[in-house]
């Protein structure tokens, strides 16, 4: 863990320990190299949405260390989508922790073989990354293969884990891609969005625009308070409401 990662994760920690004290549960956001992880703590019991980059194994054990848990309090390991930078330490993380892996049909024949195609760019800068990645950088998409323990569709519910909680399916980046939605008061949501480049917080890949407005839809529809992506910090339901208008009235423009 790189010193400004550690600075991170002790204040995003610490962050969402105070709005959460009232509920069910506590959100502990762990920085994964380029890509983050979430783990929600209820009633001691922790599921973990995405696990990272490659080599980052630490942070999550660092994690655990300063809110005194252990693997074992992991019970649960959402994936997002099974690209190699929200797969990286999964197969280590389920090993050390006996958790069960939850993944959507359509993502469990790319983690059971270890690699995911790099997703089409939706910015002329990641169309290159795609086709680069695609083409001369296979291996950078290969990870540990996993057999899931859970195959979810649609909609899951979750509530055995944290109250009020569901996966649902937020398609468009990939496939498969679903989110974790707690109530109307948090989501994860993986590369649905991605709160990074300046602007808004549409993600530079997805391989169909379409579905991931529609899923954008859905997630507003879900009036959560905040929004915690794969890439970048929590995003407030406002900013994502005005990201939403503006890419669907320039959509219209170009039509």
């Amino acid at each position: 863990m790189t010193p400004s990662e550690d600075k991170r994760l002790n204040l995003e920690s610490l962050k969402s320990k105070r709005p959460e004290c009232e509920k069910s549960y506590t959100v502990i956001s762990i920085p994964m190299g380029h890509s983050n992880s979430y783990l929600i703590v209820s009633a001691g019991m922790g599921v973990l949405v995405d696990t990272g980059c490659p080599g980052k194994i630490k942070n999550i054990q660092t994690a655990l260390e300063q809110n005194n848990l252990v693997f074992q309090n992991i019970v649960l390991i959402i994936l997002t989508h099974t690209h190699y930078d929200h797969t990286g330490c999964l197969a280590e993380i389920k090993k050390r922790s006996g958790a069960k892996v939850l993944v959507h049909a359509s993502e469990k024949r790319f983690l059971e073989k270890g690699i995911t195609p790099f997703p089409r760019g939706t910015m002329w800068f990641s169309k290159m990354i795609s086709d680069i990645g695609n083409s001369l950088m296979v291996s950078k998409s290969k990870y540990q293969p996993v057999n899931p323990d859970v195959v979810v569709g649609n909609e899951y519910d979750l509530g055995k884990y944290i109250p009020g909680a569901k996966i649902i399916s937020t398609p468009g980046h990939t496939a498969g891609s679903i989110s974790l939605v707690i109530g109307n008061d948090a989501a994860f949501v993986g590369d649905t969005l991605f709160n990074v480049i300046p602007g808004g917080v549409f993600p530079p890949f997805a391989d169909d625009i379409r579905k991931l407005l529609e899923s954008w839809q859905t997630l507003i529809a879900a009036s959560c308070s905040t929004y915690f992506p794969g890439h970048g910090r929590p995003i407030p339901l406002q900013k994502l409401k005005i990201s939403y208008e503006k890419k669907t009235k320039r959509s219209k423009e170009d039509l």
